[in-house]
């Protein structure tokens, strides 16, 4: 069939760009690009305060204390997450009970490291589960750390320092 000026849009399309519209159609009306299933067991960090949208936020769950704060390699879960208008969200999913700890990095120039300048003092954004802070350096373990239940679907807030 051709179109003409008179015809009607659902009257100028063939079957073969009906059998392609028509799905796409369901897809957005129904909200199912909106639905996409939460867990309900885990950790979702949010982390607030950055200055900018600038590189990336790395951020490492620890369990069990062992290399926190710093040590990203000993970490239980790693990730390196974007940022949407100042702020940042993950979650990790499917996660055993325990005691975790975790710390963020705001690594705005994508180098993977924490910048410091010449005193030795965090030129990025950084924080800690807890939003604790270190009197010369970081937390411990302990005060940063919380109990994660299997099971549930725990809130962790994190407001970044500079």
């Amino acid at each position: 069939m051709r179109c003409t000026s008179t015809n009607s849009i659902f009257y100028c399309c063939d079957s073969m760009k009906m059998k392609f519209l028509l799905p796409l159609l369901f897809f957005f009306v129904t909200g199912v690009s909106e639905s996409i299933a939460q867990p309900d067991n885990g950790i979702k960090l949010t982390v607030t305060n950055l200055r900018n949208d600038k590189g990336f936020v790395l951020v490492s769950l620890f369990k069990e204390g062992q290399g926190f704060p710093d040590k990203a390699a000993q970490a239980f879960r790693t990730d390196k997450v974007a940022i949407f208008n100042k702020k940042a969200v993950l979650i990790f999913p499917d996660l055993p009970a325990g005691s975790y700890a975790i710390s963020i990095l705001h690594d705005e120039n994508n180098d993977q490291q924490l910048n410091k300048n010449a005193f030795g003092l965090p030129k990025e954004g950084y924080g800690f589960s807890n939003n604790v802070i270190g009197a010369f350096g970081p937390p411990s373990y302990k005060r940063a750390s919380f109990i994660h239940k299997a099971g549930a679907l725990m809130d962790v807030p994190i407001k970044t320092r500079y």
